[in-house]
């Protein structure tokens, strides 16, 4: 089986390199304004509100960690399937991957009239992300 062949070191690396990659991307110092007001989303202005928010984002950033940390595994063993080992190939693995992610996120912002800038920075993320985390997966095996 697949699973068995996999450097579940270089996985978690990748995962966790995924995962930091969007709390930069989503930040202050990113894309977090732009993002914000492309999707309507404010911050609460009353402190309960607040409050509830915060309380709930440990579980967001539980679920967001999961995710990057599935999608290193499913992109591991399409490396592992195809054989790739070098960073180049890694790269466009990754790419190849996000392609499907781009599509899917285009399909929803078009019918939910979202802007393009707004379908480039959600799906920008995800792009980049896992193009490193090929790199990351092909370069340590």
């Amino acid at each position: 089986m697949i699973l068995e062949h996999l450097n579940y070191l270089a996985v978690a690396v990748s995962a966790i390199a995924y995962f930091a990659i969007g709390s930069v991307w989503f930040s202050p110092i990113g894309f977090s304004k732009t993002w914000m007001s492309g999707h309507n989303i404010s911050m609460p202005t009353d402190e309960e509100t607040r409050k509830n928010m915060m309380k709930e984002m440990p579980k967001y950033m539980a679920f967001s960690f999961i995710s990057c940390f599935v999608a290193s595994i499913a992109l591991a063993c399409l490396q592992g399937l195809i054989g790739i080992h070098n960073w180049m190939a890694g790269a466009k693995l990754g790419l190849v991957a996000s392609a499907f992610v781009f599509i899917a996120f285009a399909q929803s912002h078009m019918y939910t009239r979202k802007s393009f800038k707004l379908l480039l920075i959600d799906a920008g993320y995800h792009i980049v992300g896992l193009v490193l985390v090929g790199i990351i997966l092909s370069v340590w095996r």
